[in-house]
């Protein structure tokens, strides 16, 4: 265990403990002079409209995503535990968009959505649905929507697998009995398949949530936090920060604020996982059973 607790320590929590002091102090750029101030810094970003909106909006991504990825996860891989022609080959191939570099598909969305030259106005239009082109990436009232839907298209087919594995565990046996009792497909996969998922979805939700709050490289590559900043989340703003203001105590206390709004969101996560976990499937046999003709 040694070199593994040695390398947790040397590139997790020896930059964290240096990032925290970091933001007691006014230093401007690494190796330069600085003064212990205390807690100005993190008062100077509390009353900052622009670190709040990136907060804020931080909060507005994760949540979105979360429910659109899910949504998709859950509708993708019920039509994938079904049978029909093809199926292996859209097993194989649904993982695609997950492995594929993020360098890879913010070029090709940039071009996909291009006002002028973009393959989705063009389509758009031939279907006769808009009059003029939409210009997704550069309006900003359409920007942070469409970054929310390329990144839970980007990461929908990885919960996908996930859910479909975890669907191919429940027994046969359960939704048969279900059925003689009459219950609707419905009621059986509210009350069997989506009991024995509880629990790998309150891991997902753990995961998907930092995952989702860490996001830098697709907003980046796409939009740079514009336009107005209205695509500015807390990783850019940081990074803005650090390395285009030159002010890295600044950079440091805005990432201590947003790793204690993280730990606030993610602990209660893992104690539900956790406890979902512990209790396991409920009975979705009996709970079908009573919604009889439901």
């Amino acid at each position: 265990m040694t070199p593994v607790v040695l390398l947790i320590i040397g590139i997790l929590l020896v930059p964290l403990f240096d990032a925290i002091s970091t933001s007691f102090t006014n230093l401007r750029v690494p190796g330069g002079e600085y003064e212990t101030v205390g807690l100005e810094q993190y008062g100077t970003l509390l009353a900052d409209p622009d670190f709040r909106s990136s907060l804020g909006r931080t909060v507005v991504w994760v949540l979105a995503n979360g429910v659109l990825q899910v949504l998709l996860a859950l509708i993708a891989a019920t039509a994938l535990n079904s049978s029909f022609r093809g199926l292996n080959i859209v097993r194989a191939w649904i993982i695609l968009p997950w492995v594929v570099p993020v360098a890879v598909i913010a070029i090709l969305w940039r071009w996909m959505l291009d006002a002028t030259s973009g393959g989705i106005n063009w389509a758009l239009s031939g279907l006769g649905l808009i009059d003029s082109p939409i210009v997704f990436l550069g309006d900003p009232s359409n920007a942070f929507p469409t970054l929310i839907s390329m990144n839970s298209w980007r990461f929908f087919p990885f919960l996908t697998v996930l859910l479909l594995a975890a669907m191919q565990t429940i027994p046969r046996s359960q939704f048969e009995a279900a059925s003689m009792d009459g219950a609707s497909a419905l009621r059986q996969f509210r009350t069997i398949t989506f009991a024995h998922l509880r629990p790998i979805l309150g891991i997902l939700g753990l995961v998907g949530t930092l995952w989702a709050a860490n996001i830098f490289d697709l907003i980046w590559l796409t939009t740079k936090g514009g336009p107005s900043g209205r695509t500015e989340t807390m990783p850019l703003f940081i990074y803005e920060t650090a390395f285009s203001s030159f002010n890295f105590s600044l950079a440091a206390a805005a990432s201590g604020i947003f790793l204690i709004v993280l730990m606030l969101i993610a602990i209660p996560l893992a104690m539900n996982a956790r406890a979902e976990l512990a209790r396991g499937p409920v009975d979705g046999i009996i709970r079908a059973a009573r919604g009889k003709g439901q």
